[in-house]
């Protein structure tokens, strides 16, 4: 009796040792080929760098090239200085950039600026919240209609929104209406930001919040180079809040 119990254990024992160790699976991301299409107005233009390194735009897809995932990045910037949200509507449904937005890999947005300067250009002499209240609602449906039809063509590239900011603040430090107005504006372009699982808001108002912090241009409106250092470096820190490799579907990542 005492062998058979001896004989049952060390077969068990040999059957617990032949059972297969699982190793931990290591997701390899596999460097790719990266389209980044860049939308909007003058500050994805990058109007205002003197190093001609083209804004934050080509910062930013400077730095992708550390990322994993990510090979060679190839830049299409569609942007134009004075660009509108009606006018960005107007390019996205004529169809001239379809095929850069369904190559898409990332995408960036600047949008509202000129919108606001518009109201602010026309009503120079009267301006008044209510004008600024009644384009807001404008504003937020030509926006929707933009990530709608960004999404028609490109269901899964993340979208980083950028916000707004006030350059007339480099003329003063008192607090305005204008400042409320941008934080409503700004408000809007995060909330579209979190109903898309892969947009990832960022907001660079306080970046140009005062005139002591001195990033603007000569014309006292765009970023100088130093500007868009400061812009880019926000970019990267927002994206890494939002996470990186959620907002690619795991195709992309910061290196540890």
């Amino acid at each position: 009796m005492k062998k058979l119990i001896i004989f049952m254990l060390a077969l068990l024992l040999l059957s617990a040792c032949s059972k297969e160790i699982k190793m931990p699976v290591i997701e390899e991301v596999i460097p790719k080929d990266i389209i980044y299409v860049a939308l909007g107005d003058s500050l994805t233009e990058g109007v205002g760098d003197e190093l001609n390194q083209q804004g934050y735009v080509g910062r930013l897809s400077d730095q992708m090239l550390g990322w994993e995932g990510v090979k060679y990045v190839e830049v299409e910037n569609t942007a134009k200085k004075g660009r509108r949200s009606d006018q960005l509507v107007a390019q996205l449904e004529s169809g001239k950039i379809d095929e850069q937005l369904k190559k898409a890999d990332f995408i960036s947005l600047t949008m509202g600026g000129n919108d606001l300067m518009k109201i602010v250009r026309r009503d120079l002499m009267n301006l008044n919240k209510e004008a600024f209240d009644s384009e807001r609602i404008e504003f937020q449906k030509r926006y929707g209609k933009i990530m709608e039809l960004i999404r028609k063509k490109n269901k899964s590239a993340p979208i980083i929104l950028i916000s707004v900011y006030n350059p007339l603040s480099i003329f003063t430090k008192e607090k305005s209406d204008l400042n409320t107005i941008l934080y409503e504006w700004n408000t809007d372009i995060q909330d579209f930001a979190e109903a898309d699982k892969n947009a990832c808001f960022v907001n660079v108002e306080d970046l140009f919040d005062s005139n002591e912090n001195m990033v603007y241009h000569t014309d006292f409106f765009h970023p100088n180079a130093r500007g868009y250092d400061e812009m880019t470096d926000r970019i990267i820190g927002s994206i890494k809040s939002c996470g990186l490799k959620k907002l690619t579907n795991g195709e992309m990542d910061f290196k540890e």
